[in-house]
């Protein structure tokens, strides 16, 4: 990198974090109603679409650390949308999700769909197939550091 002259503004965790956040808000707006943040919707989807799932499994499906998950269960685990469930280990358990998780995650459906619909409608099918390509390409590429 030597000769490379840099800003902070090129920084590449600058502006994926900036996308994230405006992504993000959009979001936000349309899962109010529900309580719900996007960090929350996607856990408690991931957790009613496996079923009886453990914390490691499921950090893995997400791509983040245990400790980043178990904080961001806390509130799912708190309103009782998402319960710990024994599993045939008796020092793991599982997550599933309760019937009141399930009847939200199946409420706050609709709204994702359109939160998602306005910001593909605002990057057009084009550069959000891109993006989309371009995340999971980063993604493997960084996996390996």
């Amino acid at each position: 990198m030597s000769g490379l002259r840099l800003s902070p503004l090129d920084c590449t965790c600058f502006r994926i974090r900036g996308a994230a956040r405006r992504v993000t808000q959009i979001y936000s707006k349309h899962l109010a109603s529900t309580g719900l943040k996007i960090s929350q919707f996607s856990l408690l989807g991931f957790v009613t679409a496996q079923g009886p799932v453990s914390i490691g499994r499921l950090s893995d499906l997400l791509a983040t650390d245990r400790t980043t998950l178990t904080r961001n269960l806390g509130p799912l685990l708190k309103d009782g949308l998402i319960e710990r469930a024994q599993s045939g280990d008796k020092r793991r358990h599982d997550l599933v999700a309760t019937p009141a998780g399930r009847a939200l995650f199946k409420r706050a459906l609709p709204l994702w769909a359109a939160a998602e619909q306005e910001v593909r409608d605002a990057m057009g099918a084009k550069l959000t197939a891109d993006l989309h390509g371009a995340i999971e390409r980063s993604m493997e590429k960084l996996a390996a550091l």
